[in-house]
């Protein structure tokens, strides 16, 4: 009798275990969780990215696919029509022009992450676009981007067009020249030093002293976006650092001939042309 007692009472207790032991089961977002109807944003991604390039972009909220020790919000699907514009006109199409039509498919990368806000760090500084493996990049601070205020857009492109250099460089290595022009310069630290002083140092903005390879494709950015007089005008403000500017101009044009065959120049020109034209018209 006491064995069978103890034996009723240790299943009551197994019992009572699993039941409180089983979580209530939660749709994770991508296997059956996320269930919306195909809108007209959704028809812009399709037309414009998926099937051309095959390149998917994630505007609803997917948490486990962004930094977890981050406070980061969704993107607002208000602007997010105006942001896929602008990738499509600022970046897709002078590649296309300068590159053709098949250039963009010739690499790897396979989506566009949007999210509402910054990724704020530790040190202070903001995230504001990553590429993962050559097949992602992440752009931040959508729900601040619109196409007719003219820094943000220009902030934006930089950041894509920034990310985009670096699958370029991952694809077919930067020049072994650029090795050694600013080598004493770059720092972890590099948040402590103001662009002012950056370019004193013949670097094009703070953030060109993080690293080489950042450095290279922050001068790639400046000079598609912010465009050659702005860069001029840096060279022509730090006359002891101009020859260094100038060797990583040649570099870079040199670079994007050798390696893509696509007119640096013209493509300067095609992408400040698309710049002024979208916030203009909007």
């Amino acid at each position: 009798m006491k064995t069978r007692l103890l034996s009723l009472l240790i299943s009551a207790v197994a019992l009572f275990s699993c039941q409180k032991e089983t979580p209530n089961y939660v749709p994770i977002i991508g296997l059956g969780g996320d269930e919306w109807i195909q809108g007209r944003i959704d028809s812009i991604i399709y037309a414009d990215f998926v099937y051309p390039y095959n390149i998917e972009v994630i505007y609803k909220w997917n948490p486990f696919d962004l930094n977890f020790n981050r406070t980061l919000v969704p993107p607002d699907e208000a602007r997010v029509p105006a942001v896929l514009s602008a990738i499509k006109n600022i970046w897709m199409l002078p590649y296309e022009q300068l590159g053709g039509t098949t250039f963009l498919q010739n690499f790897s990368l396979t989506r566009f992450n949007l999210v509402g806000s910054a990724e704020y760090q530790d040190s202070g500084t903001i995230i504001l676009g990553t590429a993962e493996g050559g097949s992602k990049i992440t752009l931040f601070v959508v729900n601040q981007f619109e196409l007719s205020n003219r820094a943000a857009v220009v902030q934006m492109l930089h950041t894509i067009h920034h990310e985009f250099a670096h699958i370029l460089h991952q694809t077919i290595d930067y020049p072994q020249e650029w090795r050694g022009l600013s080598t004493s310069w770059y720092t972890a630290t590099w948040f402590n030093t103001s662009d002012q002083e950056a370019n004193a140092q013949g670097l094009i903005t703070s953030y060109a002293k993080a690293a080489e390879r950042e450095d290279f494709v922050e001068t790639i950015a400046y000079l598609l976006v912010e465009g050659q007089a702005a860069y001029d005008l840096v060279v022509l403000q730090n006359p002891a650092v101009a020859q260094i500017f100038r060797q990583k101009e040649n570099l870079v044009v040199t670079y994007y001939q050798n390696a893509f065959q696509i007119d640096f120049r013209a493509l300067q020109t095609e992408v400040r042309a698309a710049i002024d034209s979208l916030v203009t018209n909007n």
